[in-house]
């Protein structure tokens, strides 16, 4: 496979500096400075590889316009010639995957967006055994010996550990910082293992690193992004010596295998078909490269489809995978604001191969992956526009900023105030059309949750304080918000807990919006407008749920949440985690257990996940697993220290 070198930012600069040319007489580089255009998110095919090749070149000329008023030159080359210094859930496929069964070998799974979809996590359980891999450990515990029962330490240099569980192996996802020479590059891999031996079975990697994966009747759909390889041009960008005439030269010199990922399958070298590379209108050279594989393997017959585009977000459902791209620009003039979209593209997957069936654009940028929902032939997408890029990509010096420096003669513009909306698209055999949209949610705040339940949507924005939201979907073509609950603090995590019942797990905060400990809202959503039925608080505390969804477990069957927890004192002096059980009851949310582990070690991550076999409650962490009592007192039961 082909090494990749550049990053996200390096890959976009020298695609920027590729589209420089000389002027007539040899002197100062004549650029021409195009306005941004947002992106059509229409992909088309190329139709064979020297077309593709061309292509590509030619998207990375056309980039520099969208790049050289940056000042992202690496060779120290600016627009004028004069060199810079360096440093210058719900019904339907929307369901919450909640355990009901009261049998006493039941067992929980992953905390899913998506009932029927399984989403790659570091712990799974199929009853009897609990497979985790953390910190590069990946253990076998058999819970009714508690024994470890097979281990395997993979390399530090790898990172990002996920599993899936099928019926007979265990599928270990992972990035590996690789090295060849003076080369440094990365490579994803998915190994497929023997669940009781951990034995190898099947290999398959690829040039990058995944975005996200979700496994659906035995077939596990990836997505995984690249860069580009493009190794003569970075040294001509940090030669002192090369002109633009060198910069040129080096790009014209690329082939199609610098900018299209390899990939390999048990050692066997595989290839891209040049017609199942895809593109949109403007691209910087990254690729994701969206594939199936089969769960029992037969990985031979892989044919992965490469989009000449990034991709931040997955989301999946039974018979598609939605990868998002955020997407930004500037204006010609420095004095206006930055654009910035979310492009959409939808795979449909037929007998494990993927087909590009529909793109979309939407303003802002999406959450997280609760932000997509399809359901009932549409796709509904909660997005969030605010100056957030500003402060990041603008230098954090708009109006309401304390500037670090001084002597800026132009001024930014006043950033417009940041609001969220949420579209809707019918999702055709081919197409995403949209329908109808609501927007002005939440002015000068920014999404912190979203829930999609049938047809229904609960937003939650925030800036000092929380309304939630709820908007009406039920008519695609006339969305309508019917409720704006106010209270102090936020939830970044919302999730079904009953009938006409919803749980935010996120922070209180005073009337500034200063936030002082963890909160969980019961709220009540029969009614158009929701509403508080009752709140636990926990001072100077937090939890992973609030930015990591499967830290979070509910067991219907016995009504608790359970949250890991960290405690950190009034004066930052006194920490301590574990997990907090909730009661949940039909208007309540109480207490029920304070949970540590064994060999708590107040200075450690603490507990990562929570999990319930049988009639026990297993809390996991880098130290160990742990069982206690589910219900009652909540005992502790067993121990099994790594």
């Amino acid at each position: 496979m082909k090494a990749k070198l550049l990053t996200a930012l390096a890959g976009a600069a020298a695609l920027a500096a590729a589209g420089c040319t000389s002027s007539s007489d040899g002197g100062d580089p004549d650029v021409e400075a195009v306005p941004w255009v947002p992106a059509s998110a229409q992909l088309a095919s190329y139709g064979g590889c020297d077309e593709a090749l061309e292509g590509i070149q030619d998207a990375a000329a056309a980039m520099m316009a969208q790049w050289q008023s940056g000042g992202y030159f690496a060779n120290g080359f600016a627009e004028d010639g004069v060199a810079r210094e360096e440093g210058d859930m719900a019904a339907g496929s929307d369901s919450a995957e909640a355990p009901t069964a009261a049998a006493s070998d039941a067992y929980s799974q992953t905390n899913n967006a998506v009932a029927g979809v399984d989403e790659p996590d570091i712990v799974k359980t199929d009853g009897a055994f609990v497979y985790s891999v953390v910190q590069n450990e990946l253990r076998v515990v058999d819970t009714r010996s508690g024994e470890v029962v097979a281990e395997h330490r993979y390399d530090d240099m790898s990172w990002d550990h996920e599993l899936f569980l099928g019926d007979d192996e265990l599928l270990v996802m992972y990035t590996q910082d690789r090295q060849d020479g003076e080369t440094y590059y990365s490579e994803f891999t998915i190994d497929r293992l023997d669940p009781a031996s951990l034995d190898v079975l099947d290999t398959f990697s690829m040039d990058g690193s995944m975005v996200d994966a979700r496994m659906v009747g035995g077939e596990v759909r990836l997505a995984v992004s690249s860069q580009p390889s493009i190794q003569p041009v970075q040294d001509v960008l940090y030669d002192a010596d090369a002109d633009l005439e060198d910069l040129k030269a080096a790009i014209a010199a690329t082939e199609l295998e610098d900018w299209v990922p390899g990939f390999s399958v048990n050692g066997e070298d595989g290839e891209i078909d040049c017609r199942d590379i895809a593109h949109p209108d403007r691209f910087s050279g990254s690729a994701v490269t969206v594939f199936g594989l089969a769960a029992d393997g037969g990985w031979e017959d892989v044919e992965p489809h490469t989009v000449m585009a990034d991709g931040d977000t997955v989301h999946g459902t039974t018979e598609s995978l939605y990868l998002a791209h955020y997407d930004y620009g500037w204006g010609a003039a420095e004095d206006e604001q930055p654009q910035s979209e979310t492009e959409l593209y939808r795979f449909h997957f037929e007998d494990g191969e993927p087909r590009l069936a529909g793109e979309a654009t939407v303003p802002g940028s999406l959450l997280n992956q609760y932000s997509l929902s399809e359901y009932d032939g549409h796709l509904r997408v909660a997005t969030t526009e605010n100056d957030s890029v500003w402060g990041w990509w603008g230098g954090g010096c708009g109006p309401a900023d304390d500037c670090a420096w001084e002597g800026a003669e132009v001024a930014p513009a006043e950033p417009e105030p940041s609001k969220s909306t949420v579209t809707v698209f019918a999702v055709g055999d081919d197409a995403l059309t949209e329908t109808g949209s609501v927007t002005d949610l939440g002015v000068t705040e920014q999404i912190y949750a979203v829930r999609f339940i049938a047809d229904t949507a609960y937003i939650v924005t925030f800036r000092q304080t929380d309304p939630l939201y709820t908007v009406d979907l039920s008519d695609p073509a006339n969305l309508a918000v019917t409720g704006e609950l106010k209270i102090t603090g936020y939830s970044g995590y919302l999730h079904p807990v009953g009938a006409d019942r919803l749980l935010g797990i996120g922070q209180e905060a005073t009337e500034d919006g200063v936030t002082t400990g963890l909160q969980a809202s019961l709220f009540d959503t029969a009614a158009p407008e929701a509403a508080v039925l009752d709140q636990y608080f926990r001072e100077n505390s937090d939890s992973a749920v609030q930015w990591d969804p499967h830290a979070f477990l509910y067991w219907d069957d016995a009504g608790i949440a359970v949250l890991p927890v960290t405690d950190w004192g009034p004066d930052y002096s006194n920490y301590r985690s574990g997990a907090v059980v909730l009661a949940i009851g039909a208007d309540t949310v109480d207490q029920a257990a304070w949970i540590e582990q064994e060999a708590s070690d107040p200075y450690s991550e603490g507990i990562l996940r929570t999990l319930v076999i049988g009639d026990q409650l297993w809390t996991l962490s880098a130290a160990g697993l742990q069982s206690n009592e589910l219900g009652g007192g909540y005992a502790q039961t067993a121990w099994i220290g790594f």
